[in-house]
């Protein structure tokens, strides 16, 4: 039988960037506070104000003495460069 575990969500504004031209990527890495101290769900998102084409992508975690989360911020849009935003979301501990 499947197990039904409700989480809740915390979410925080996390920083801004840019200006990111088209085809280019920003790589950021963040450690401490919630990040990593449990198993979690984790939901990334940016955006930016001109309709470009802007997304998360390659998030990776690595674990040991110093947690760290990695991930990159693309723009694949044309046009002008861009400058962005972004949140991070987190979810209760997951203990199952």
């Amino acid at each position: 039988m499947v197990q039904v575990v409700p989480l809740n969500w915390v979410g925080s504004f996390c920083n801004f960037g840019g200006p990111l031209a088209p085809g280019e990527t920003d790589r950021w890495w963040a450690a401490g506070g919630e990040w990593g101290r449990e198993n979690r769900l984790y939901l990334f998102s940016a955006f930016c104000d001109n309709g470009s084409e802007i997304a998360v992508r390659n998030i990776a975690h690595y674990r040991g003495g110093h947690d760290e989360t990695h991930f990159e911020i693309h723009n694949s849009g044309a046009g002008e460069p861009v400058y962005y935003y972004f949140y991070i979301a987190w979810s209760d501990p997951i203990t199952v």
